[in-house]
Protein backbone atom coordinates (compact mmCIF):
# COMPACT_ATOMS: atom_id res chain seq x y z
CA UNK A 1 0.00 0.00 0.00
CA UNK A 2 1.19 3.74 -0.47
CA UNK A 3 0.28 6.70 0.77
CA UNK A 4 -1.58 8.96 -2.46
CA UNK A 5 0.35 12.11 -3.39
CA UNK A 6 -0.86 15.89 -4.33
CA UNK A 7 -1.38 14.01 -8.30
CA UNK A 8 -4.02 11.23 -6.79
CA UNK A 9 -6.20 14.14 -6.10
CA UNK A 10 -7.66 14.39 -9.41
CA UNK A 11 -8.23 11.93 -11.39
CA UNK A 12 -9.69 11.90 -14.95
CA UNK A 13 -11.26 7.90 -16.11
CA UNK A 14 -12.56 6.87 -19.56
CA UNK A 15 -14.71 4.22 -21.07
CA UNK A 16 -14.79 3.28 -23.93
CA UNK A 17 -18.71 2.36 -23.63
CA UNK A 18 -20.99 4.24 -21.12
CA UNK A 19 -22.45 2.30 -18.50
CA UNK A 20 -23.21 2.05 -14.20
CA UNK A 21 -19.97 1.69 -13.92
CA UNK A 22 -18.91 5.05 -15.99
CA UNK A 23 -21.55 7.57 -14.38
CA UNK A 24 -19.40 10.22 -12.24
CA UNK A 25 -21.13 9.62 -9.27
CA UNK A 26 -19.84 5.85 -9.73
CA UNK A 27 -16.28 6.80 -10.76
CA UNK A 28 -15.91 9.83 -7.79
CA UNK A 29 -17.56 6.71 -5.30
CA UNK A 30 -14.46 4.45 -6.35
CA UNK A 31 -11.93 7.52 -6.04
CA UNK A 32 -13.02 8.27 -2.59
CA UNK A 33 -12.08 4.95 -1.56
CA UNK A 34 -9.55 4.94 -3.72
CA UNK A 35 -8.07 7.94 -1.19
CA UNK A 36 -9.86 6.51 2.09
CA UNK A 37 -7.46 3.25 1.73
CA UNK A 38 -4.50 5.00 1.05
CA UNK A 39 -4.71 7.77 2.96
CA UNK A 40 -6.41 7.30 5.87
CA UNK A 41 -6.23 3.42 6.49
CA UNK A 42 -6.84 4.04 10.71
CA UNK A 43 -9.48 6.46 10.57
CA UNK A 44 -10.93 4.33 7.12
CA UNK A 45 -14.49 3.35 7.97
CA UNK A 46 -14.06 -0.13 6.07
CA UNK A 47 -11.42 -1.38 8.54
CA UNK A 48 -10.03 -3.85 6.46
CA UNK A 49 -7.34 -1.53 4.11
CA UNK A 50 -6.89 -4.45 1.36
CA UNK A 51 -10.96 -5.03 0.88
CA UNK A 52 -11.46 -2.15 -1.52
CA UNK A 53 -15.18 -2.75 -1.16
CA UNK A 54 -15.72 -2.96 2.61
CA UNK A 55 -16.04 1.04 3.13
CA UNK A 56 -18.20 1.50 -0.14
CA UNK A 57 -19.22 5.10 0.23
CA UNK A 58 -22.44 4.44 -2.63
CA UNK A 59 -24.16 3.17 0.68
CA UNK A 60 -23.83 6.27 2.26
CA UNK A 61 -25.62 9.61 1.55
CA UNK A 62 -24.60 12.89 0.61
CA UNK A 63 -24.30 12.03 -3.35
CA UNK A 64 -25.87 15.25 -5.08
CA UNK A 65 -26.18 17.42 -7.82
CA UNK A 66 -23.74 20.21 -7.65
CA UNK A 67 -21.88 23.18 -10.17
CA UNK A 68 -18.95 22.44 -11.20
CA UNK A 69 -16.55 24.94 -12.74
CA UNK A 70 -14.63 22.99 -15.98
CA UNK A 71 -12.27 25.25 -18.39
CA UNK A 72 -14.82 28.32 -17.10
CA UNK A 73 -17.78 26.81 -17.87
CA UNK A 74 -20.43 26.08 -15.31
CA UNK A 75 -21.30 22.14 -16.22
CA UNK A 76 -23.55 19.99 -14.14
CA UNK A 77 -21.62 17.78 -11.61
CA UNK A 78 -21.92 15.63 -8.38
CA UNK A 79 -20.79 15.90 -5.27
CA UNK A 80 -20.14 13.72 -2.43
CA UNK A 81 -20.42 15.19 0.80
CA UNK A 82 -20.88 12.35 3.51
CA UNK A 83 -17.44 11.05 4.74
CA UNK A 84 -16.09 13.17 7.70
CA UNK A 85 -12.27 13.22 5.96
CA UNK A 86 -12.45 13.80 2.66
CA UNK A 87 -15.00 16.17 -0.55
CA UNK A 88 -15.63 14.59 -3.52
CA UNK A 89 -16.71 16.11 -6.87
CA UNK A 90 -16.95 15.04 -10.67
CA UNK A 91 -18.35 15.75 -13.56
CA UNK A 92 -18.75 13.95 -16.89
CA UNK A 93 -16.52 15.50 -19.89
CA UNK A 94 -18.06 16.94 -23.12
CA UNK A 95 -15.55 14.14 -24.95
CA UNK A 96 -16.40 11.35 -23.07
CA UNK A 97 -14.91 10.04 -19.55
CA UNK A 98 -15.44 11.88 -16.22
CA UNK A 99 -13.00 14.16 -14.04
CA UNK A 100 -13.00 13.43 -10.57
CA UNK A 101 -11.29 15.58 -7.44
CA UNK A 102 -11.14 14.28 -3.79
CA UNK A 103 -9.96 16.10 -0.92
CA UNK A 104 -9.10 16.34 2.37
CA UNK A 105 -11.87 18.58 4.37
CA UNK A 106 -8.98 19.98 6.47
CA UNK A 107 -8.03 21.42 3.24
CA UNK A 108 -10.57 22.48 2.39
CA UNK A 109 -10.74 26.47 2.93
CA UNK A 110 -7.41 26.87 0.78
CA UNK A 111 -8.44 25.26 -2.20
CA UNK A 112 -10.77 26.64 -4.76
CA UNK A 113 -12.30 23.78 -7.01
CA UNK A 114 -12.15 24.22 -10.30
CA UNK A 115 -10.77 21.74 -13.17
CA UNK A 116 -8.81 22.75 -16.21
CA UNK A 117 -7.32 21.24 -19.53
CA UNK A 118 -3.14 21.22 -19.57
CA UNK A 119 -2.30 23.95 -21.26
Amino acid sequence: MRYPQLWEAVRTTWHRAPSERSSPAQVLTEHMNHILVNRYRSEWPGGIAWDRNAGDLSNRPGSRVVTVWIDGVEVQGVEIDADPLVYGVGASLEQGGVVTAVLPREELEYIRIEFAKRA
